[in-house]
């Protein structure tokens, strides 16, 4: 099983104090390990990935496209492909063999694979629809189901809640109750509508939702509650949020909202991210830390002229931290239409930026925004709220600038199961980025200002064609890369 001698590896050598033969003798004879001794092991393991030289094709293997999403079971048994042309499918990880080919899975493309529990799993697909298996039977799907308009792109599971997330390109996130299940589908709610949406993750425990999107900007919802979110981001439009932070302008559609995004607010708190290394546009890929400390994205500027990787804090902050970063700013300029002027002199016609985005919804109740009345009333009960606007706070941590390959395909980050190590799809390969050159946690070296990601090791050309997907097996300190020829490339340490 040795590794191809044409393969290019560059890795960033770890100063190690001691060997790991003389690490494991120590333990053999009972002697007290040192300190840093657990960062000199895992580093020594991560620096040493490489590829296993093991017959992984299929006979049929150029039929199933591209490798879009890769996903391991949750006793890290099983690893389950999404690909391109309507396929799934599924490994042994302990031989790395081919055990189940669904041919028409979907459709269309599938596009993520989410495991709910130690058998069921769930697939999204280009065809609108997710569909819900059980690995003890995969002659055919449990259940299909409908709801989305547009391709489906993500799926979340909140343990917490036992509800299963969906996402999709129409702008919508559901939230679908596997507690109550009909004779042909499921119970599910509409929690969220938005122009732009792009990819929404959970945190671990649940207790967060962030949301990427093609304008530029994430999105934070902290003390994330689904049982409530519906109502209360019902007539939220976070677009046009974002265009009066852009603008310096204020507007009531906007503005009316300002108490969604109140540190002192204890459900459903809303909160922006804005910078990254990059002009980003499309934020395309997102994957939240193991232990919810950060998120990790691959965003895309203008024209996908430039990639890069950033990482973004998502704790909550002190409330002196929004004080002090002056989280507001008021618009009181002379020509404001949001002035606090005798109202009877006031030009109810917005600028023409606020007019061309809501000529489509106006003032009328029944749009979707609330009524000129209930703006009127609001503010005069709020006076202080008429002309703020929330400013972000930096969250920005870390960065890295990817290489610009295989334009219009989304590339899938993933988390190392400890979260020391972000794996990255680099040209035909992979590289391995840390938060330190010696594979520390990030709670042992937290910048002070954001600075660039530690590339750990670089493995090219692996792959015939550009690598899309990436994952970490959750109990097996094993790594697996997908690309666009429908390869599957397969990692373990060599020591």
């Amino acid at each position: 099983m040795s590794a191809p001698q044409t393969s290019v590896r560059t890795a960033h050598k770890p100063c190690f104090k001691h060997s790991l033969h003389e690490i494991l003798k120590k333990r053999e004879l009972g002697l007290k390990s040192y300190v840093g001794c657990e960062d000199d092991i895992i580093a020594k393991l991560y620096s040493s990935m490489e590829r296993y030289e093991l017959d992984t094709k299929s006979n049929r293997a150029n039929t199933h496209g591209g490798i879009f999403n890769l996903e391991f079971s949750l006793d890290g048994k099983l690893l389950v492909a999404a690909c391109e042309r309507n396929c799934v499918l599924i490994y042994d990880s302990s031989t790395q063999k081919l055990i189940k080919w669904m041919e028409k899975a979907h459709d269309n493309c599938v596009n993520c694979v989410r495991f709910l529990d130690d058998r069921q799993f769930a697939t999204c697909s280009d065809d609108n629809t997710i569909k819900l298996w059980d690995t003890r039977n995969l002659s055919s799907e449990t259940k299909t189901l409908h709801g989305h308009s547009n391709w489906v792109k993500n799926i979340e599971y909140s343990e917490r809640d036992n509800v299963m997330v969906t996402s999709a390109f129409d702008g919508s996130i559901y939230a679908w109750d596997l507690k109550s299940p009909t004779e042909n589908s499921m119970l599910y709610d509409k929690v969220f509508l938005m122009n732009g949406l792009m990819r929404t993750k959970l945190s671990p425990d649940g207790s967060k939702m962030v949301i990427s999107t093609t304008s530029g900007y994430m999105i934070i919802v902290h003390d994330l509650n689904l049982a409530t979110l519906a109502n209360d981001f019902r007539s939220f439009k976070p677009v046009l949020y974002r265009l009066m932070q852009m603008s310096g302008q204020s507007f009531p559609a906007g503005t009316i909202f300002n108490y969604l995004f109140l540190p002192t607010r204890r459900r459903n708190r809303v909160e922006f991210i804005d910078d990254f290394m990059i002009d980003a546009e499309v934020i395309s890929s997102l994957q939240i830390h193991p232990h919810g400390w950060n998120a990790v994205s691959r965003s895309l500027s203008s024209c996908e002229a430039e990639e890069a990787t950033c990482v973004h804090d998502i704790q909550k902050r002190d409330l002196f931290q929004y004080e002090n970063c002056e989280n507001y700013y008021v618009d009181e300029g002379e020509n404001s239409q949001n002035s606090d002027s005798d109202e009877s002199n006031t030009n109810p016609r917005p600028t023409d930026l606020w007019m061309g985005y809501i000529s489509n919804y106006q003032y009328t109740s029944d749009s979707g925004l609330i009524g000129r009345n209930s703006y009127t009333d609001y503010f005069q009960q709020h006076p202080e709220e008429r002309n703020k606007v929330i400013v972000n706070l930096p969250r920005l941590t870390h960065y890295i600038k990817e290489g610009n390959a295989g334009r219009g395909f989304i590339k899938e980050l993933c988390y190392s199961p400890d979260g020391r190590v972000i794996c990255s799809p680099y040209y035909k390969g992979i590289r391995l980025l840390g938060f330190s050159e010696n594979y520390q946690e990030l709670t042992y070296c937290v910048p002070d200002k954001p600075r660039q990601l530690t590339t750990l090791l670089e493995m090219n050309d692996y792959h015939s064609q550009i690598v899309v997907s990436c994952k970490f097996n959750p109990r097996d300190l094993m790594l697996v890369s997908g690309c666009l020829d429908g390869d599957i490339v397969w990692y373990k340490p060599v020591l």
